[in-house]
């Protein structure tokens, strides 16, 4: 909306188009504050949530996506909850192919909010930082690298939920 509002060049349009904008804004924090007192009323889940927030780079969206989509964090292993976010690397072979490891399946919205997620933990924590240009370097692929930092980051979001301890 706003790209097409930049491009915009009657008056009439630019009007309509910041309209709807606002409508949109004010839609979208009538909808966070719902979400927000339905955490609030659950007292497991406004801890989680809080514990959540505390990580670099997870924020108020991404928690909720986590908590909507991701029912089981905390309890599972590391690489079962790796597996049902869709962050766990599948061989893919077959007879005498022999292709590189893929990521496949899972719950694509929590894959793509920890996508996100990864981006400003990569910017924000010097340790996720290091993390991805270690393996960025290591493989040759960047992409390959923001897909490993998201999948470190579910591990810890998960072991944070089970233990019930911030982000140190």
């Amino acid at each position: 909306m706003k790209k097409q509002l930049s491009e915009a060049f009657d008056e009439i349009v630019i009007a309509g188009f910041e309209e709807m904008i606002t409508d949109f804004n004010t839609r979208i924090k009538a909808l966070e504050s719902r979400i927000a007192e339905a955490i609030r009323q659950s007292e497991d889940t406004a801890r989680d949530n809080a514990l959540m927030v505390s990580v670099p780079g997870v924020s108020k969206v991404t928690a909720f996506s986590l908590l909507a989509h991701l029912p089981e964090l905390g309890l599972r292993s590391p690489k079962s909850i790796a597996a049902l976010a869709g962050l766990a690397p599948f061989d893919n072979k077959s007879g005498k192919l022999n292709r590189r490891s893929q990521i496949q399946g899972g719950r694509s919205r929590v894959r793509r909010a920890l996508y996100m997620a990864a981006l400003g933990a990569i910017r924000a924590c010097e340790r996720f930082r290091a993390f991805y240009t270690a393996i960025a370097v290591r493989s040759g692929s960047k992409k390959l690298a923001i897909i490993a930092v998201a999948r470190k980051l579910l591990v810890v979001l998960n072991a944070i939920i089970r233990d019930k301890k911030a982000f140190a």
